[in-house]
């Protein structure tokens, strides 16, 4: 083939034939229950959602795509309102920024930086982030990203770039220390380092609100946030956080940051907005920040496809159905299940570390030796041999399932990854664990 893709040794690629709800139905005829929501954790309303293809199709028959700048788009209207909701936390004002979530976090930084910009913090040019986190491939938020394989672009980009240590109470706590002592003393280090770089130059602080891809799904002691949003404000640093993974309900509310009870100045999402349907992504701010911006006569940012109006219709059916207290409570009920399921069964395993998470985003941590070698085998085991698709890797298994998986295919799909998990842990335990 002439395509050139990530992973140049893999010469297995499935064919897909159709899709289903949480299935994946193969040429060959194999079907397959997808426990990753799309790999990328995308698919939060799993496949052929068949109100969101209607739209798609009424949508397709009217216009396809319109430019976000000079004409408007009804759905980006009723998207939006759709997206703020009820919410009390501040946020009022949507950008639609492009397609993906990597465009979503070069806006707000361009977004942040252009409101001090307009204050006349000019200096206001180190942007900080945590080690072990990610926020997209392009250039701006590789810079703030942590993942070891991109290290070597690192020469090449010159952008004022910080790193705090990572929030992560299960390997940063110390002994004897409390959840709450922990979150101040992991908030102290913002403060120290904005103190040391002076306040006068640091713009904005950026982080997931839970910690996703890198190290599986931690979610911060209770008051990181808001011990994060003091420091901020004390020394007018913009709270940036990135819910591309973890937001439009995949933790049983509508914002990750909701369970935290904090009002940052930009949140970007990405690519649970338009469920795979379409791709679209948003920068949602304050409307003070919207005032400041409006002020220049224009936001000095754009890309093509930024409101993208395929997606958006997409994207609309998708966040009408997300954007509801019933299926939210769905959500955190299968989610706590879940985690209740596999801490039930595993808690007293010798590899068992931990389950945590919010709704059904969520990682079961282990720990043995050559855990990557582990890991590979649970997770072809599992395909290989029950068909289900895992995100199993490093040191655990992360759970992101379409959001309308139901306690029964939860129950099944548990039930095989825990036998499997044990059987594998039984002949490891001989080989390789202390």
């Amino acid at each position: 083939m002439n395509i050139l893709r990530n992973f140049f040794n893999n010469n297995t690629l499935l064919k897909v034939k159709r899709t289903n709800g949480c299935n994946i139905l193969l040429k060959n005829g194999r079907k397959i229950f997808d426990m990753t929501a799309g790999i990328n954790s995308h698919a939060i309303l799993g496949y052929g959602n068949t109100k969101v293809i209607a739209a798609i199709k009424k949508q397709a028959s009217l216009y396809t795509h319109v430019d976000y700048k000079f004409w408007n788009d009804e759905n980006l209207v009723k998207l939006s309102d759709t997206i703020i909701g009820n919410s009390k936390n501040g946020l009022k004002s949507v950008y639609f920024s492009g397609n993906s979530g990597s465009e979503a976090c070069e806006a707000a930084l361009l977004m942040s930086y252009q409101t001090h910009f307009l204050s006349g913090n000019k200096k206001k040019l180190y942007v900080i982030s945590r080690d072990e986190s990610y926020h997209g491939s392009t250039i701006g938020a590789l810079t703030l990203g942590d993942r070891k394989n991109t290290h070597f672009y690192s020469k090449n980009l010159k952008l004022k770039r910080v790193k705090i240590p990572m929030h992560h109470p299960l390997y940063l706590k110390k002994d004897g220390e409390t959840l709450e002592e922990y979150a101040k003393r992991s908030a102290k280090n913002l403060e120290s380092i904005i103190l040391k770089i002076g306040p006068k130059n640091v713009g904005a602080f950026v982080g997931e609100t839970i910690m996703g891809g890198l190290v599986g799904d931690v979610p911060p002691a209770q008051n990181y946030w808001k011990h994060i949003q003091k420091i901020c404000n004390r020394y007018n640093v913009h709270l940036i956080l990135d819910e591309v993974y973890c937001g439009t309900g995949t933790t049983g509310k509508y914002f990750c940051f909701d369970w935290d009870k904090v009002k940052p100045d930009f949140v970007f999402i990405g690519k649970t907005l338009g469920a795979g349907y379409g791709a679209i992504s948003a920068v949602i701010t304050t409307k003070k920040i919207e005032n400041i911006l409006k002020s220049s006569g224009r936001l000095q940012h754009n890309t093509t496809y930024q409101g993208h109006s395929l997606s958006a219709a997409a994207a609309l059916q998708v966040q009408k159905i997300v954007n509801n207290s019933i299926f939210l409570k769905k959500v955190d009920e299968v989610g706590k299940f879940m985690r209740d399921y596999i801490n039930c069964e595993l808690q007293n395993h010798p590899f068992y570390r931990e389950v945590r998470g919010r709704g059904l985003r969520f990682s079961f941590e282990y720990s043995c030796k050559n855990r990557n070698k582990f890991s590979e085998k649970l997770y072809n085991n599992i395909l290989e041999k029950y068909n289900i698709l895992t995100s199993t890797k490093f040191h655990r298994i992360c759970f992101t399932p379409p959001l309308i998986i139901t306690k029964k295919e939860a129950e099944r799909s548990l039930d095989i990854i825990i036998s499997e998990f044990i059987k594998i842990s039984q002949s490891w335990s001989n080989k390789y664990n202390n």
